[in-house]
């Protein structure tokens, strides 16, 4: 009782409730579209634009902000055509990113989900050149016509959550999607795949790998290119993967 008597722990409490409600206030005021435009109409290149997202929508030290930065800066700010498959609304919260990418270079940016509430949650983005999907990834890759595919600069691979216990299903999903846009692919196009590290140890857990392989997203996809090596380059890996189609 003598705890709630101490004025200490009073100014500790209500301290914490202020900071939780104004965290609330400041999430709520930059997930709208006023916000947004008056943030992205003085970025003039691509690092302007990493650093405005991981600043503000993500975290600077976060383990795919290298990639990410990979990414886009090999484009050096041109109009892209990009495909998502596990729309983010959380970590990188890539889908953002991405959106924003075309909405200041211009191109188009799909992006695909089984969650409806990520299209909801996100509906202020939604335009033209921005569009949310809502239905399996595979189903949604197998509908789209040849001549979209072929004009995708970059395609980011993250849906089917990984179990490290059970990589299977994850990464026969990843391979699934791989395969129905490779052949239709254009020369130069990237692909990155998350949740592929190069290293067990990445996975950041105490427990040891029970497997004679690495799990990850796109680890059927490297045995893949393993037996195909004139396909890809690999352009970066770590945590996760980025190919450059030959």
């Amino acid at each position: 009782m003598n705890k709630y008597l101490n004025p200490v722990n009073y100014l500790n409490y209500f301290t914490k409730k202020i900071k939780a409600f104004i965290k609330i206030r400041e999430e709520k005021n930059i997930n709208n579209i006023n916000y947004l435009e008056n943030k992205l109409n003085p970025i003039k290149n691509v690092d302007e634009l990493l650093n405005f997202h991981f600043g503000t929508y993500s975290d600077s030290k976060h383990i795919n902000k290298d990639m990410f930065e990979i990414l886009l800066k090999h484009f050096l700010g041109s109009s892209l055509n990009i495909l998502e498959t596990g729309s983010a609304a959380h970590g990188t919260k890539s889908s953002m990113l991405f959106a924003n990418y075309v909405t200041i270079f211009g191109g188009k940016f799909d992006t695909v989900d089984t969650n409806p509430q990520i299209k909801n949650f996100y509906s202020f983005l939604e335009s033209r050149n921005v569009q949310f999907h809502t239905q399996a990834s595979t189903k949604f890759i197998n509908n789209l016509k040849d001549n979209y595919i072929n004009s995708l600069d970059l395609i980011y691979l993250d849906s089917f959550d990984l179990d490290i216990n059970n990589p299977g299903p994850s990464q026969d999903h990843g391979l699934n999607e791989f395969l129905l846009l490779n052949t239709k692919l254009k020369k130069g196009t990237l692909i990155a795949i998350d949740d592929t590290p190069i290293s067990y140890e990445l996975f950041g857990i105490a427990q040891n790998n029970k497997f004679n392989f690495i799990p990850g997203k796109g680890r059927l996809v490297l045995d893949f290119l393993e037996k195909n090596p004139n396909l890809y380059e690999i352009l970066y890996h770590n945590y996760s993967v980025v190919l450059k189609k030959l």
